[in-house]
């Protein structure tokens, strides 16, 4: 064969190999389907909304920058009618609302991402407000207790800041009337021996706002302690309902800004009377029903705890993490049978 036909066929040979690596290839037998020429004109299915990224200096609490961190701080703080408006609260990563005698509710202000100068009133305690502040690994600031507190602080290993002993921590503001008038400081408690972390784990990952958040949400503790969350455009504003009489809505004594809370927890628990104060025992171990408002997505799931340290954990009807939306976080621990609400939208 003369090399000039040997140099046609091989090149013939070439352009055929080129052809075929150039076709278009179909899917292979079995496997998804790939659209060859989409539609143009057809509809494009809606993109979740994405979280929003916390920035790098974000509290693992609230997902929001830090002013002036520091180790966590978690204190007692008086909710009698006249011990409001309290000073501080706004400033807390999160805050718990918890019974303590009849009827009557206190909170927990646990801080981390801010150091108010200025937070009380400053009141005594019940051992279930020493489990939440040791499972945050904060120090716990309070005035005193019942009569079994001191032993649970102990058995607990709570790192405790009892006025009765540390009283150069605190001050009484005479413009009040004792017992609501004494108060503390963020810093000031941060200057008890600690042995417990910096800061806190994360527990969860943040979410993103609702596009159309719900109204609001009521809780009903007893005559003087039913709250409403009210949507207010950045969150939730609180307000003290009194029967019949106009909501007031809570503000910081000092700045005079209201409450503004991104989520809204209930975490049910059972309790029971053990003594003729009334005092009670709640019982914060296990498991129990909670219902979320995260960023004005409302929805129903559970609470469980399994440890003396180890975190509370709420938990979607589906057995996920919760995705809270960034910002100051209320937890309301109720009865089992407490009055809790939707607000309807106008």
């Amino acid at each position: 064969m003369s090399k000039v036909l040997l140099a046609v066929l091989l090149t013939l040979f070439i352009s055929l190999i080129f052809l075929q690596g150039c076709a278009r290839r179909e899917p292979v037998s079995g496997g998804p389907p790939v659209s060859q020429d989409p539609d143009p004109s057809g509809p494009e299915a809606p993109s979740p909304p994405l979280p929003p990224e916390p920035p790098q200096d974000a509290s693992p609490i609230t997902g929001e920058p830090m002013v002036n961190p520091g180790s966590p701080v978690a204190v007692a703080i008086d909710n009698n009618p006249d011990a409001r408006p309290q000073t501080g609260l706004n400033e807390a990563d999160i805050v718990y609302e918890v019974q303590a005698e009849g009827g009557i509710t206190r909170f927990l202000a646990v801080f981390h991402g801010k150091s108010p100068e200025v937070v009380g009133p400053v009141r005594s305690s019940r051992p279930y407000f020493a489990l939440l502040a040791k499972e945050w690994g904060a120090v716990f600031g309070h005035c005193g207790g019942d009569p079994d507190l001191d032993r649970y602080i102990n058995e607990w290993e709570v790192v405790d800041a009892n006025e009765f002993g540390l009283g150069h921590l605190f001050w009484r503001d005479g413009s009040r009337y004792m017992p609501h008038n004494l108060y503390t400081s963020v810093e000031n408690l941060r200057k008890v021996p600690s042995r417990e972390l910096a800061s806190p784990p994360k527990r969860y990952e943040f979410g993103a706002w609702a596009e159309e958040p719900e109204t609001g949400l009521q809780i009903r503790y007893g005559r003087s302690y039913a709250v409403e969350y009210r949507y207010a455009g950045e969150g939730y504003n609180r307000y003290i309902l009194q029967g019949s009489a106009e909501p007031v809505l809570h503000v910081d004594r000092e700045t005079e800004k209201p409450v503004l809370a991104s989520n809204i927890i209930v975490q049910y628990a059972s309790s029971r009377v053990i003594d003729d104060e009334g005092r009670l025992d709640i019982d914060l171990e296990g498991k129990g029903k909670a219902a979320f408002l995260l960023g004005g997505v409302y929805g129903e799931g559970t609470w469980e705890k399994q440890g003396v340290s180890e975190p509370t954990l709420f938990l979607t009807s589906g057995g996920g993490r919760i995705n809270p939306a960034p910002g100051q976080t209320w937890v309301h621990i109720v009865p089992l049978d407490a009055s809790v609400e939707l607000t309807e939208r106008p």
